[in-house]
């Protein structure tokens, strides 16, 4: 059972790291909004750079937060789902984006030409698992006498980099702009959709448990191999970052307009990371376990196999439950697809301090999310500029967003979120979105 628990800490782990970039859309001022649009370039200017920038966007369906799983004991904290589960829906899932921007430049070639370069290195995915899961690792299967817990976890984990190369066209007020990303995997892990089967079954009068397994996976570096000689299921994982090239290689493409109508209103809209695809041969297996074994008259705790502890009371059979769970590797390349985003937004100048904008956003992936801004401008003095956002999206209608813009000379720095409130309460919240970052621009 260690294996179950191994997936449930991912989910963890991944709990405060969906990209949504509303605020970064409605800021065409902003060199990084070239992230969300590649049209988008500060006008009347010769040459941008673009110095490191972070964003983090989380969210986990229902209510649950950091502080409902994580209890803090003498500055320890211990794992502890006894409120938690109470508050997790049937199937739940958590979606998440991390974005590192290492560097980004664009150059004025003429009046009608941009080049636009740079780099990146992203982690995101998308994690559906049932209520059934952590309340088999919490309870043991001694509370669900009688009934079969399906428990298997549909996980997309992608870690890579990016680099990218593009153009921009002016045609008088419309810009067009096109990047072509050079993708780079570092690593993956991917549930297959076809095996996704893990029951636990306790019979009522004899207490017999029956576990049924017919789960696979596809990764690449993240987990290389499982050791099954000893006691448990011990995971040897492999290395989750580091190398800026690898054999995992792919494609994708970025394509966006940016028109000013008017003097007061402009619109854009975008494509990001539409086809792309990364192909992962290094490190590459399929994992699959597929049996079923039956144990007369025992339970298992819960709480010991969360939090480490050995006192099972059937260790003597833990190598005969190993050949039940036991993944069989084959050598195997795979390709995964990148999530697909869309923006579309526009801006009304009202004078010179103010002007209001709304964005559309969707992301398809694993699962579609989408949400909509609405936000208001204030140029509060010439080299600082206040934004407020007010957002809806798939999680929540209660979203207060903040930008703040300082230009000194040709420094851009800014930071913004599309929910303020919850940047300053991360472990009580289930959504938690953050950007910041600096620019040269002359």
């Amino acid at each position: 059972m260690r294996l179950l628990s191994l997936f449930f800490f991912l989910i963890l782990a991944c709990r405060v790291s969906a990209q949504q970039e509303l605020l970064l859309h409605s800021s065409p001022d902003l060199w990084h909004s070239n992230t969300t649009n590649p049209a988008i370039f500060p006008k009347d200017k010769r040459f941008a750079i673009g110095l490191p920038a972070y964003s983090i966007d989380a969210t986990h369906s229902g209510e649950l937060t950091y502080n409902d799983v994580f209890l803090k004991r003498n500055s320890t904290y211990f794992l502890d789902f006894g409120k938690a589960i109470d508050k997790l829906e049937d199937q739940n899932t958590l979606h998440f984006d991390q974005r590192i921007e290492t560097v980004s430049v664009g150059y004025r070639l003429s009046s009608k030409w941009v080049l636009q370069a740079g780099h990146a290195n992203r982690f995101t995915g998308e994690i559906a698992y049932p209520k059934a899961l952590p309340s088999l690792l919490w309870n043991g299967n001694g509370a669900y006498i009688g009934q079969t817990l399906h428990i298997g976890p549909n996980v997309q984990l992608f870690n890579w980099n990016e680099w990218s190369a593009g153009l921009i066209r002016s045609f008088g007020r419309l810009n067009v702009g096109a990047k072509i990303k050079y993708l780079t995997g570092i690593s993956a892990l991917v549930s297959d959709k076809r095996h996704t089967e893990i029951s636990v079954y306790t019979d009522p009068d004899i207490y017999q448990l029956t576990l049924n397994t017919d789960y696979a996976f596809n990764s690449s570096s993240i987990i290389t191999a499982f050791d099954t000689s000893g006691l448990g299921f011990k995971a040897k994982l492999g290395s989750y970052q580091g190398k800026a090239f690898t054999a995992n290689r792919g494609l994708a493409f970025d394509f966006g307009f940016s028109w000013q109508l008017t003097n007061r209103i402009s619109v854009r809209a975008s494509i990001i990371d539409w086809n792309g695809k990364i192909n992962w041969t290094e490190k590459a297996g399929y994992y699959k376990s597929n049996g079923t074994y039956q144990y007369d008259g025992v339970t298992f705790p819960g709480t010991d196999i969360l939090n480490g502890g050995d006192s099972l009371d059937f260790e003597t059979k833990l190598d005969t439950l190993n050949d039940v769970f036991k993944f069989v590797k084959t050598a195997q390349d795979f390709t995964s697809t990148l999530p697909v985003r869309y923006y579309l937004g526009g801006n009304f100048a009202f004078n010179s301090r103010w002007s209001f904008g709304a964005t559309y956003f969707i992301q398809k992936g694993v699962e579609r999310h989408q949400a909509i801004g609405f936000s208001a401008r204030w140029s509060v003095l010439k080299w600082l500029s206040l934004t407020g956002m007010y957002s809806i999206n798939d999680k929540t209608a209660k979203n207060f967003g903040f930008q703040g813009i300082m230009k000194l000379g040709p420094v851009q720095m800014y930071l913004m979120s599309d929910n303020l409130v919850k940047v300053f309460s991360v472990k009580k919240t289930p959504a938690f979105n953050l950007r910041a970052g600096a620019s040269l621009i002359f």
